[in-house]
């Protein structure tokens, strides 16, 4: 394993408008953007490894010094879409540009990416206001080697000659950056290509643990809530209320 370099991993960026930290360990890459100011439009921050790694509602994120990516990319933003789907359909894209269409990783509701039916990617997003402005912090972690995990999580160190580190972080910087400048016209279209399990039976576990609904997963709307076809009729769901089962 060898430590990220910012000539790789910044190029063909305009470093002008991006602060960025690479860091050998920290206690969470989110927190420490949240805790510096945004004082141009970017602000960038990588480390090798986090202490006290976040994930969706709580979560630990397992984040071991094992060559994986642990990035928070933190902008203001007043797009209405939902930024937590699209930054999963990114990365999965910047996954394919940099692999030469070679990974197809398929995408779980709301922000997971799946390859081979195991989660490899986590997205933790968080938004704070500044100044009347919204600032979101985005914060990814792809596993490429695990010393430990759930049977659940899968890891890509097998694929690291085609995707190497480096260039699929400048990959996915790059493809967020394109979207906060110029938006993604299609994004709904282009998500439901990528999701694994439209059209198939699921399980909407909600938040509190006490509430399950059972149906056909049939997409998604434009605000990025899941429609899902049970035997009631057509429930819409948001990614705040439920997590879904039976994926993985």
């Amino acid at each position: 394993m060898h430590k990220l370099t910012q000539k790789e991993v910044f190029k063909g960026l305009n470093l002008e408008n991006i602060d960025f930290y690479l860091l050998d360990t920290v206690d969470s890459t989110n927190t420490f953007a949240k805790e510096k100011l945004l004082n141009k439009d970017y602000l960038v921050v990588i480390s090798e490894q986090q202490t006290a790694g976040r994930g969706r509602q709580g979560k630990e994120w397992y984040s071991p010094n094992a060559g994986n990516i642990y990035m928070t990319i933190k902008f203001k933003d007043k797009n209405p879409a939902p930024l937590s789907l699209i930054i999963g359909l990114l990365i999965s894209e910047a996954m394919d540009s940099v692999s030469g269409q070679k990974i197809n990783a398929g995408l779980k509701w709301p922000n997971d990416l799946l390859i081979n039916k195991k989660k490899i990617c986590g997205i933790l997003i968080e938004s704070e206001m500044n100044a009347d402005e919204v600032e979101f912090i985005v914060g990814i972690g792809i596993n490429y080697s695990l010393p430990k995990k759930e049977s659940w999580w899968g890891e890509i160190g097998e694929l690291a000659d085609i995707l190497p580190r480096e260039k699929l972080m400048n990959s996915i910087l790059q493809n967020i950056i394109d979207y906060k400048e110029n938006g993604y016209k299609n994004w709904k279209d282009a998500w439901e290509k990528r999701c694994m399990h439209i059209g198939i039976e699921l399980k909407a576990l909600s938040n509190n643990q006490k509430d399950t609904d059972i149906g056909i997963f049939k997409g998604i709307n434009e605000e990025g809530k899941m429609l899902l076809q049970t035997e009631r009729g057509l429930k819409i769901i948001s990614s705040g209320e439920c997590s879904i089962k039976g994926i993985y």
